[in-house]
C-alpha cells in the first residue's frame, strides 16, 4: 500500500474520478456556495439519482494548493446558497496533513481515503466525533504521510464509486447533526436509551478499530451496506439503531434487542471467523439471545450453512444493483 504523492498521478486519479462524478450529472446550476464569511456564485453539478451536487476545483488557500471537492445535499436553487455538508479535498502533490482526504494505492485498486476530518464551523463538530458515530469502517494504517485512521469512501475502479461518495456525503451530513444536537442524550423512557445505558455497563473501552496489512478495497462498501439495510428495516416500522460492538440491531419497546446484523464484504475465511465470534461475544450475555443474522455478499456452501445452522445463525445474502446492496428473504427474518 502506498500514498500517492506524484502531481501527475493525482491529477490523472482527480480526471477519473470527476468523469465518473459527472456522468451521474442531471443539472448544472449557478449558485453560491463558500464557508462563513467567504461565498461565491460558481456552477455546481446535481443529480437526481444521488440526489447530492458536487463542486470540483483546483485551489490555493490556508490549507495549501489542494483540489476542492465540496459536497451538498438536495437540488441548489439558482443564485441562492447551497450549504456544503464536507469536502474530499486532497493535495495537488505531495504531502499536506490540513486536507482530510488523499488517494491510495492498494495493489492494482486506487482507493479515495478520508482521515475523518470533518469541520465547517460549527461547535462540537470533529473528527474523533465523527469516527466514533460513523456507520462505516475505520482501519488502523501504517503508511508514511498518512493518517494513522482512515476509512475508504470507495475505489475508483467500482462501478458505485458514486454511490459510495453519496453514502459518506449523507453521513457527514447525519453525524453532523448528531454532534451539534447531541442527540444522544434522550430522555430516559426512550427504550434506546436504557439498551445503550446496559450495554455501558457491561462492556468498556471505546469504538474498534481493523488493523490491517493486507488489502482494504473490500471496506469501501460497508457503510453503504448499514446505512441501506438500516434504511430498509426503519420502513417497516421495527426500532433499529447501531452501536460500538453491533452492525445494526433490531429492539423493541421493552428495550430488548430481538435481532442482530453482523455485514462483511467477504466470505473470506477470516471475515467469517469474525463476524461468527463477533456475534457470539457482543451478544452472549443478552437474555433472551437475540437473532444472530450473518450478512454476506453470496451465498456459502454447504458445509458453511451446515455449521451456521449448529450455532443458530442465519444468513442474509445481498447483491448489487444501480449502486445499492438488494437483501433476499430479509422480510422473513425480520417477521420473526
Amino acid at each position: 500500500m502506498r500514498l500517492i504523492t506524484n502531481k501527475e498521478e493525482v491529477a490523472n486519479l482527480h480526471q477519473k474520478l470527476v468523469k465518473k462524478l459527472n456522468a451521474f450529472s442531471t443539472k448544472k446550476i449557478r449558485a453560491l456556495t463558500g464557508h462563513k464569511g467567504s461565498s461565491l456564485e460558481i456552477d455546481v453539478y446535481y443529480s437526481d439519482k444521488l440526489d447530492i451536487w458536487w463542486i470540483n476545483k483546483f485551489v490555493e488557500g490556508k490549507s495549501g494548493i489542494r483540489y476542492w471537492n465540496a459536497f451538498g445535499i438536495g437540488e441548489p436553487k439558482p443564485k441562492r446558497l447551497a450549504h456544503i455538508i464536507c469536502e474530499i479535498n486532497y493535495p495537488k502533490e505531495g504531502i499536506n496533513r490540513r486536507v482530510a482526504a488523499n488517494w491510495i494505492q492498494d495493489d492494482n485498486d486506487f482507493l479515495l481515503a478520508h482521515s475523518g476530518k470533518i469541520g465547517g464551523g460549527r461547535k462540537g463538530v470533529g473528527k474523533y466525533g465523527f469516527i466514533e458515530h460513523y456507520n462505516g469502517v475505520f482501519e488502523d494504517v501504517d503508511v508514511e504521510g498518512l493518517s494513522k485512521k482512515i476509512t475508504v469512501i470507495g475505489n475508483l475502479k467500482d462501478p458505485n464509486l458514486p454511490y459510495q461518495i453519496k453514502n459518506f456525503v449523507f453521513e457527514a451530513s447525519r453525524i453532523k447533526d448528531i454532534l451539534v444536537r447531541n442527540t444522544t442524550l434522550k430522555s430516559s423512557s426512550d427504550p434506546l436509551d436504557k439498551i445503550k445505558h446496559s450495554f455501558n455497563e457491561e462492556f468498556v473501552g471505546t469504538k474498534e478499530y481493523k488493523n490491517r496489512k493486507g488489502k482494504i478495497a473490500t471496506t469501501a462498501n460497508h457503510g453503504l451496506i448499514v446505512n441501506t439495510l438500516k434504511g430498509i428495516i426503519s420502513t417497516n416500522k421495527l426500532l433499529v439503531a447501531n452501536d460500538q460492538q453491533r452492525d445494526l440491531y433490531i429492539y423493541n419497546k421493552k428495550a430488548k434487542i430481538e435481532s442482530v446484523f453482523e455485514i462483511k464484504t467477504s466470505l473470506k475465511s477470516q471475515s467469517i471467523f469474525t463476524a461468527v465470534g463477533q456475534l457470539y461475544v457482543n451478544n452472549i450475555r443478552l437474555k433472551p439471545m437475540p437473532q444472530l443474522i450473518y450478512v454476506i455478499p453470496e451465498k456459502p456452501n454447504l458445509n458453511l450453512l451446515k455449521t451456521l445452522k449448529k450455532l443458530n445463525i442465519k444468513t442474509l445474502v445481498f447483491s448489487w444493483k444501480d449502486g445499492k446492496p438488494i437483501f433476499k428473504n430479509l422480510n422473513k427474518l425480520i417477521e420473526c
